[in-house]
C-alpha cells in the first residue's frame, strides 16, 4: 500500500495486520463466490451417487410407464392379439378370418365368406373369455377398469354395390337438375 491508499493513519505491524485482513476478507468472498457457482453447476449438470430421474433408463421400463399412463397397454395388449391371431383362434379358423381393427373394446374380425361369419358368430363367447384372459383390463374415467375387448364384431365380405358405375340403374349418371 502506497501512503495515498493509507487513509487510516495505520503504521508498520497495525498497517500489515490491517492489509492481511483486508487480503483475507476479499479472498474469502472470492471463494464464496467460486463455491455458490460450483454448487449450482454441480446441481444442475450430476445426479450424484444415488439414482433418480434425470439418470438414463431403461427403454422397457420407459416404456412401460408411458403405457400405463397414458393408458394404452390394453390397447398395446390387444396388437399383440392381431400377430398372435392363429394361435388364440386356431389354425382352422384363423385360415378363413383376421382381426382388422380394435376400437374403444370392439375386435373387429372380417371372415372370407358370409358362412364364416355365421358360424364365428356361435364362438364369439368362447372367443371372448379366452382373449381377456390372458389380456389386461383397460381403465376408464372415474377409475374403474374394463375388459380389454367388449364385444367382437364380425363382418363377412362386402356385398357389391350397384350405386355407381355402369351396371347402375342410370348408366353412372346422376339426374339433371332443371334450371
Amino acid at each position: 500500500m502506497t501512503e495515498a491508499e493509507n487513509v487510516s493513519g495505520l503504521r508498520g505491524p497495525d498497517l500489515a495486520r490491517a492489509a492481511l485482513t483486508a487480503a483475507r476478507n476479499r479472498a474469502r468472498k472470492i471463494e464464496e463466490g467460486r463455491t455458490q457457482r460450483r454448487g449450482a453447476a454441480a446441481r444442475t449438470q450430476r445426479s450424484g451417487a444415488r439414482s433418480d430421474e434425470r439418470d438414463p433408463q431403461l427403454l422397457e421400463a420407459t416404456l412401460a410407464r408411458l403405457l400405463d399412463e397414458a393408458g394404452w397397454e390394453a390397447p398395446a395388449a390387444v396388437g399383440g392379439v392381431f400377430h398372435g391371431w392363429a394361435d388364440i383362434v386356431g389354425a382352422r379358423i384363423a385360415a378363413h378370418c383376421e382381426p382388422i381393427s380394435y376400437d374403444d373394446g370392439v375386435l373387429t374380425v372380417h371372415t372370407d365368406s358370409q358362412i364364416w361369419a355365421i358360424e364365428l358368430k356361435y364362438f364369439v363367447p368362447m372367443m371372448l373369455a379366452k382373449l381377456n384372459a390372458a389380456l389386461p383390463r383397460r381403465p376408464v374415467p372415474g377409475g374403474a377398469s374394463r375388459d380389454a375387448i367388449e364385444r367382437i364384431a364380425i363382418y363377412g365380405p362386402s356385398s357389391p354395390s350397384w350405386r355407381h358405375g355402369k351396371l347402375s340403374p342410370n348408366g353412372g349418371a346422376r339426374p339433371r337438375r332443371e334450371p
